[in-house]
């Protein structure tokens, strides 16, 4: 027996009754009152906590909500806690442990309710000659709650130990007791997996950046089609989510399809077929154009504890202001969004898009250059993306403006997306030192665009509340601050993009890409 199992299944011909009473026969004890308990499992849409091993209950209790945080399978509690509301994200719970370790396995993603349970409990406490309690066991029948229905599944009923601190010695020898001649056997199957068998849940492995296995060999088109319906079925997941505003991740993964699907559009146009392409191509944008304020806002609106770091504590609650007008704004930009996203217009997009997916290649409609096989035209697009990074890298000096480093971030950002996306043609051993020499690039000029773009947007705001009278001057002081503060940085991240530039552009890193390249391509334009 483990010594973490806390989970036991009571078997079928031992009656709670009896298992009470035998429970009390072995050690004083005291019985709590039966009592109803609504029960939900909550996860992100993603499973995250399941596929860390974990199940977060929580159980409605007077006054509030009692939060269990524990292991799958054995049942052994991580966290226990009572609070008054649930939180949506790891980074509203108040305390710094809870916080932390449910951000590391969370990110951003939101806390949604998965399955409902009605469980009738019923609690014996183990207790000692001072009427101190040793162990807690908390006897369970949960029936599993059919969504939108009066139907409901039970489950085998269970009991909970629960130790106490101080008493785990203690704990070991009762849970021996407790489960000596078959009384009590470990549970075969987690509650919560019961419960998704129950409803035929299956937690998807779901992935915003899934991992492409390609043939060298493969057609072009073939590839590249198959590349592009795991980035439609991505949106496809996300629009639900973004149209309801559940979490702001659903949105942020659903642009990060989007654009690897645009970057791929406009960079193998020869490709695809050429009817209604670039009709396709002018809607996507149309989509991009109008989700992205949406993803803005979120993104400062997830800042704040950030902001709240970089002015003093005179200017701190000025920043309230802010973000009052930061939620409005937001709300007022989802419900736009939310129309077209679910117009006529957007759902014959992707109608039509599926169907230029799922189209064979035959009949003429493809291009030759469709045909070539997708090696050769990987390694060709990726050689050509890299060499226009080099020439706009070292074109970059001390006195170039944000126009040319906002430019040259945008080329190493397609070279990035086109490294990632067909990695899988390429060795890792040799593959992996190019990409993290893109990457160490990349990282520099990605903080110089935020900081850039949130500089600006922070004076933007500023003006605007300004002239909707909606702020004190100590408001706009500390979003001056802010601007600032930003600027300041953005000046010392700049500083750094010569040495990570080298890096990229030296002569081993340049021989490195021309080796492996060459090897997909019997073209001699990676040996010259």
């Amino acid at each position: 027996m483990s010594d973490e199992q806390m989970i036991y299944e009571v078997p079928e011909n031992l009656p709670l009754r009896e298992l009470k009473t035998w429970l009390a026969k072995n050690q004083p004890a005291t019985t709590e009152s039966a009592e109803d308990v609504e029960r939900a499992y909550l996860d992100t849409f993603d499973w995250r906590l399941f596929r860390a091993g974990t199940a977060l209950e929580v159980a409605t209790r007077p006054g509030g909500y009692l939060l269990t945080w524990r292991k799958l399978g054995s049942g052994e509690p991580l966290i226990q806690a009572r609070m008054r509301r649930v939180p949506r994200f790891a980074n509203e719970f108040v305390a710094p442990g809870i916080r932390q370790q449910l951000h590391e396995i969370l990110g951003e993603r939101s806390l949604l309710p998965h399955i409902s349970v009605g469980s009738r409990t019923r609690s014996v406490n183990l207790i000692d000659d001072e009427q101190k309690t040793l162990v807690r066991v908390e006897l369970r029948q949960d029936r599993v709650v059919v969504p939108n229905s009066t139907r409901f599944y039970k489950l085998p009923d269970y009991a909970y130990l629960f130790r106490y601190r101080g008493y785990d010695a203690v704990f070991r020898k009762k849970r021996r007791q407790l489960t000596e001649n078959g009384r009590l056997q470990p549970v075969s199957e987690d509650p919560l997996i019961s419960a998704l068998n129950c409803l035929g849940i299956q937690p998807a492995n779901y992935s915003n950046k899934p991992a492409f296995r390609l043939d060298p060999e493969q057609p072009t088109h073939t590839a590249l089609k198959q590349i592009l319906d795991a980035f439609r079925n991505i949106m496809e997941i996300n629009i639900e989510g973004l149209c309801k505003d559940k979490d702001p991740e659903f949105l942020h993964d659903y642009l990060l399809a989007l654009r690897r699907t645009r970057c791929l559009l406009d960079r193998f146009p020869s490709s695809f077929p050429d009817k209604g392409m670039e009709i396709v191509k002018q809607d996507f944008e149309w989509v991009e154009n109008i989700a992205r304020p949406v993803r803005n806002l979120d993104i400062h609106l997830g800042l704040f504890e950030d902001f709240g770091t970089r002015v003093d504590s005179d200017h701190r609650g000025g920043l309230k202001s802010l973000q009052r007008f930061l939620v409005e704004q937001k709300l007022k930009q989802q419900r736009q969004m939310r129309i077209p996203m679910e117009s006529p217009r957007y759902r014959r997009l992707m109608d039509a898009w599926q169907r230029v997916l799922t189209q064979s290649g035959n009949g003429g409609q493809y291009p030759a250059a469709a045909e070539r096989p997708i090696g050769q035209t990987a390694s060709e697009h990726i050689w050509e993306a890299y060499l226009l990074t080099l020439d706009n890298g070292r074109a970059i000096s001390g006195e170039s403006s944000m126009d040319d480093l906002l430019k040259l971030y945008q080329h190493s950002k397609l070279l990035g997306y086109q490294m990632e996306i067909f990695s899988s043609l390429y060795p890792k051993d040799k593959y992996r030192p190019l990409m993290a020499a893109q990457k160490r690039v990349q990282h520099n000029l990605n903080r110089l665009h935020d900081l850039h773009l949130q500089h600006n947007a922070l004076l933007d705001y500023r003006n605007r509340m300004r002239q909707e009278r909606r702020t004190m001057p100590i408001s706009l002081e500390a979003i001056d601050l802010l601007a600032a503060d930003m600027a300041e940085e953005c000046s010392k991240v700049r500083a750094d993009y010569a040495d990570r530039f080298q890096w990229l552009d030296r002569k081993k890193t340049q021989k490195r890409f021309r080796t492996l390249l060459a090897d997909n391509d019997s073209d001699d334009r990676f040996r010259t």
